[in-house]
């Protein structure tokens, strides 16, 4: 037999063997692969007086430390229900909805109200510096954050009943 139908004949056999014990035909034929690297490297550096025993040597190391790389990383299984981390189309569309709503109700405020919300809600100033700055008492800050908070409200629900209708 030549040399080169004498390889290939060992590399099916080898083939073979790694596939029995690993069960798996694309991790067998890395290991194959990497077989005969480490066979011919071997080879260029000795003499070797049985090609094919140390070919299954090199392999079964091979498919040795194949398994313990396995253990040491354990695959996880994939699982078709993981969660995505984004919000969902609908849910953006509906902040994004909410928003609008919001803003309008804003625009449609008298100033002064629109003003001390801001102020109060958005910008966290406390009653007492707003109604200094407006030379306005702390009840009345406090009456006008409420009356903004009671507009909005309505607003919303209005909204989201005409969208309620929609569906």
């Amino acid at each position: 037999m030549t040399d080169l139908a004498s390889l290939r004949a060992q590399r099916r056999d080898l083939y073979q063997f790694i596939v029995r014990r690993t069960r798996d035909p694309a991790a067998a034929e890395d290991l194959v692969q990497e077989t005969f690297e480490r066979l011919l490297a071997y080879e260029r550096a000795r003499t070797i007086a049985d090609r094919a025993a140390l070919g299954y040597r090199i392999a079964l190391n091979l498919v040795r430390d194949h398994f313990r790389r396995a253990q040491r990383r354990p695959a996880e299984t994939l699982d078709d229900d993981i969660p995505c981390e984004a919000p969902a189309p609908e849910q953006i569309l509906m902040h994004r909805q909410k928003v609008e709503v919001f803003s309008k109700a804003l625009d449609a405020m008298p100033p002064l109200r629109r003003d001390v919300f801001i102020r109060r809600r958005l910008h966290g100033q406390s009653s007492r510096q707003i109604a200094d700055e407006l030379r306005l008492s702390e009840a009345a800050i406090d009456k006008h954050v409420a009356r903004a908070l009671e507009q909005l409200q309505r607003e919303v629900a209005k909204a989201e009943r005409r969208a309620g209708g929609r569906r």
